[in-house]
């Protein structure tokens, strides 16, 4: 409503253009549209991108979900972050801060995990998921990106979201204790009443 002409000019058609902030297929955007755009980078396939964006929504509403019904409000939040960086457009790999909600979580539930087995392999999870998204091995397929081990290496950082977006454990909540009430403070009430 302050400037409707700039924002009708942003919304109609500067929204769209990711090709003013850089090129869809370039090895630094680490979302879903740019794994689909370095499979093919002379077409955009926006129809592909948005299926992936419906199921990828899909997913995350189903995840969010069952946070909210067992009160892991920050497993949500995490979740949220993680969907974002995948449906973005153009996620830079700085747009990754986004991930250590998730990596944070998922390495307090290896933590208070009492299994050793599943102790040991949620926070070789963690750690491994944070030691890539803190390299730059995407980098060695920044020209190869279209061969099939590019496909897999050169989008290493969606492969980790997408990951945690479908496997991050949600905290349940510890029961609450009731105790009864002594029978003193019955004795107490009825008298006051």
């Amino acid at each position: 409503m302050v400037a409707p002409g700039p924002s009708w000019t942003f919304w109609t058609s500067t929204f769209g253009d990711t090709a003013r902030i850089g090129d869809l297929f370039y090895i630094s955007n680490q979302s879903l549209r740019g794994v689909i755009a370095r499979l093919d980078p002379e077409t955009s396939h926006p129809g592909y991108w948005l299926f992936a964006v419906g199921c990828v929504l899909a997913l995350w509403a189903w995840r969010v979900r069952r946070a909210v019904l067992v009160g892991d409000v920050w497993g949500g939040f995490a979740l949220t972050g993680l969907a974002a960086c995948l449906v973005s457009p153009v996620t830079w790999v700085h747009h990754l801060v986004w991930v250590a909600p998730a990596l944070i979580l998922l390495a307090g539930a290896g933590l208070r995990e009492p299994e050793p087995r599943r102790r040991r392999r949620l926070l070789c999870w963690a750690g491994t998921a944070y030691v890539v998204l803190c390299s730059s091995v995407v980098w060695l397929w920044a020209n190869r990106s279209g061969d099939p081990d590019g496909f897999v290496g050169g989008s290493a950082y969606v492969w980790i979201t997408l990951g945690l977006l479908v496997f991050l454990p949600l905290r349940t909540p510890t029961p609450t204790v009731h105790r009864a009430a002594a029978p003193e403070s019955i004795t107490v009430l009825a008298a006051r009443s």
